[in-house]
């Protein structure tokens, strides 16, 4: 059931329950890209550059909230730029070459949209460090799953929820399901069960994506320290060398 109450410091906002009593469904299946990406920052002709890994999770969820992945990718990019920036730019960009019915992100909607980014409107977000005291209330909160939304505007609910007793508590933010908080809930706790214990009451999806884009990095984090030690590299000569690593098959 749904209820309104305060959560700390005076804070009024909504707690979204499952109800025990009713089973939830889908309309149609849905289709899901979780995107996530990581850099290392290196020096390349004397100017500032970076090493760009971007992973993505492709999948499909059923009527009954069940699902299933279906295709795992990696981008990357060698570049003379602002490396975070850059990052940031190819996973919206790698979104719009993937058309998917949902996409998962591992940061805040917002934010991106105060850097003048056009965030798709089938996002959601989820961010896994906030303010500690703000947790730490909200750890108040007995009985999970919920979602405590504390704000809906701009067709979009912003948020927190936590899934299980020993799960994390997380951030959100939903360009979805926005006017059924329950289906939402619904949703990230069915993809959120899996029994591992850093992602279980996470996103399994943005999970995979995580390790997925650390793997290809810290496959590289070796060549990429040494190479950064040569600050008068060429760039030419850098992705030469990134190259012929993919396509010697030590690291893709």
């Amino acid at each position: 059931m749904n209820m309104s109450s305060n959560i700390d410091s005076g804070d009024f906002s909504t707690i979204v329950r499952l109800r025990s009593n009713k089973n939830y469904f889908l309309n149609r299946e849905l289709t899901f890209a979780a995107i996530d990406g990581t850099f290392s920052d290196i020096i390349l002709e004397g100017e500032k550059g970076g090493y760009i890994v971007i992973g993505i999770i492709k999948g499909r969820i059923f009527k009954d909230f069940k699902f299933t992945i279906e295709d795992i990718s990696v981008d990357d990019e060698l570049c003379i730029c602002e490396a975070e920036k850059r990052m940031r730019e190819l996973e919206y960009y790698n979104i719009k070459e993937n058309e998917v019915d949902l996409i998962f992100f591992d940061r805040k909607l917002s934010f991106d949209k105060s850097l003048g980014i056009s965030v798709p409107k089938n996002s959601i977000g989820i961010v896994k460090d906030f303010d500690i005291v703000k947790r730490e209330n909200l750890n108040n909160i007995e009985n999970p799953p919920w979602l405590v939304i504390n704000e809906k505007h701009d067709e979009t609910i912003y948020g927190y929820f936590k899934l299980f007793p020993s799960s994390w508590v997380f951030y959100i933010e939903s360009q979805v399901f926005v006017e059924n908080p329950e289906e939402l809930l619904s949703l990230i706790y069915n993809l959120g069960r899996e029994p591992i214990p850093e992602a279980l009451g996470y996103n399994y999806p943005l999970f995979l994506a995580d390790k997925l884009v650390k793997y290809y990095r810290n496959k590289l984090s070796k060549f990429i320290n040494v190479t950064s030690l040569q600050s008068n590299i060429r760039y030419r000569e850098f992705r030469s060398w990134i190259e012929r690593l993919r396509n010697d098959g030590k690291y893709f």
